[in-house]
């Protein structure tokens, strides 16, 4: 009997206990019911609707202006055009830093109109370097209304050098990792090391005075590597270049300035900054200065807290190099700027050991005051590697290297800017250093296998007697 009342005992407190935990998850958690209610009168009586309403008009706007961004680049007209090297360069890369000035009149500065309803922007150029068996050619790809403003260009650079329009050498190659058995491809995109306000080595750091050859020419590995491919295989440098204005990159190398002599940059102003500024001016008054009305004359902090941190004096030489170049490299007009490369060959061809070439040949663009171009072996660089297991894994590296391959063939082949990773600035002296013709020198002449201009080409003398042909 006693047993019996125990184990009841224990039932009713067991039930009180579960009743009573019961009770104070009620109150602990939050009624569901009562906050979807709540929402809905939120939502659909005062007005909380909108937020949906300007959510869904974003998306639809975002969508309109991607589809009229994209009719119009679809709609321009561009041309091909090969660049025949004089047999004989003493002009100075100076001169294609001038090119390149000249052609940044594509800059435009669309109008509201142009630019959201007609989906006009800026347009760009694709300088490629490409070997095909070994065989070297400068190929330009340019808006057809610039055709003139280029070839100017060039021609008042280099009286001798041969411009033909071709067609594109990429509108026969057609790629596909999952059916193409017989071809195989590698590429990249190239990456700054460091922030892009910081200048690479140029052409002018490659010049020695005191040498027996006084210019070094910067891209002789890059034409060595080119000559090295081999027939049916194809290796091509793309550098992609969109004029930017001024006032769209210089603030940033201002900032970059200031933060390394350790000055403080000026801040953008947003819009939650702007509503906050009268509370954070508040909050900053002392009591001194709200009763005694502190900050003025000599009694005051307005000087102090005025005055600008500067530690140039405290640099090294080294961080006062960077600075200096920041600011060298801001005094010059700049592109936007992307670089792919891209190696195409059979299949029982393919020369893995190629992929090392091109990255060894940008290295001496770099030294340690400088900006690096280094591969991005990250999101771009046709390869995966595996995390635990390469077998489990397999079928999984395998999708993610066939897009990777996909979208650099198609990125390369549509010469693309929004594929890939977003681009990078550089000035007009940088570029001119990644993509120039062949210096001729007295122990170096232009490497036999770049396509070029064989005999000299003059004019006619005046003085040329003409014969009268009798009918």
């Amino acid at each position: 009997m006693s047993i019996l009342v125990s184990v009841d005992r224990r039932v009713k407190y067991l039930s009180c206990l579960t009743e009573t935990k019961m009770d104070i998850l009620k109150e602990t958690l939050p009624n569901f019911v009562e906050i979807f209610k709540i929402a809905g009168l939120i939502i659909f009586k005062y007005y909380g609707w909108v937020l949906f309403v300007w959510v869904i008009i974003y998306i639809m706007w975002k969508k309109y202006f991607g589809e009229i961004q994209h009719q119009f680049i679809h709609n321009q007209e561009w041309e091909f055009l090969q660049l025949r090297v004089p047999k004989e360069n003493k002009a100075s890369t100076l001169a294609v830093e001038s090119i390149f000035a000249q052609m940044h009149s594509l800059h435009t500065g669309p109008t509201f109109a142009q630019k959201y309803i007609e989906g006009k922007g800026q347009l760009w150029y694709s300088l490629e370097l490409v070997s095909l068996g070994g065989k070297i050619a400068y190929i330009i790809r340019i808006p057809k209304k610039m055709r003139q403003v280029v070839e100017a260009s060039f021609y008042a650079q280099y009286p001798e050098i041969e411009i033909l329009e071709v067609n594109d050498y990429m509108e026969n190659f057609n790629y596909d990792p999952e059916k193409d058995e017989h071809l195989e491809i590698w590429g990249t995109e190239v990456l700054m090391s460091d922030d892009w306000a910081l200048p690479i080595r140029t052409y002018r750091d490659f010049e020695h005075p005191t040498a027996e050859d006084k210019i070094i020419d910067p891209l002789s590995p890059t034409f060595e590597v080119l000559s090295l491919i081999k027939p049916h295989e194809f290796l091509g440098i793309q550098i992609i270049i969109s004029p930017i204005g001024d006032s769209d990159w210089m603030p940033h190398s201002e900032s970059k300035v200031k933060e390394l002599i350790g000055e403080e940059a000026a801040h953008e102003p947003t819009f939650t900054g702007t509503l906050l500024k009268p509370v954070e001016a508040f909050s900053s008054m002392s009591y001194r200065s709200l009763v005694l009305g502190g900050g003025h004359g000599r009694g005051g902090h307005g000087e102090e807290e005025g005055a600008q941190k500067n530690n140039w004096m405290q640099m090294t030489e080294t961080q006062k190099e960077r600075v200096t170049l920041i600011e060298k490299k801001a005094s010059k007009p700049a592109y936007k700027t992307k670089i792919r490369w891209l190696y195409i060959s059979p299949k029982e061809s393919f020369d893995k050991s190629k992929q090392s070439l091109l990255p060894g040949a940008y290295r001496h663009f770099s030294n340690m005051q400088s900006n690096k171009l280094k591969p991005d072996t990250k999101k771009t660089w046709t390869s995966a590697e595996y995390m635990f297991s390469e077998t489990l894994e397999k079928p999984y590296l395998q999708k993610v290297v066939n897009t990777k391959k996909r979208n650099i063939f198609k990125g390369y082949k549509n010469r693309d800017i929004h594929i890939g990773r977003p681009m990078f600035v550089m000035n007009i002296e940088e570029i001119a250093t990644l993509y120039h013709f062949p210096i001729t020198t007295e122990t170096s002449p232009i490497p036999a296998a770049i396509d070029r201009v064989e005999s000299k080409k003059s004019q006619a003398p005046s003085n040329l007697p003409i014969a009268d042909i009798e009918e």
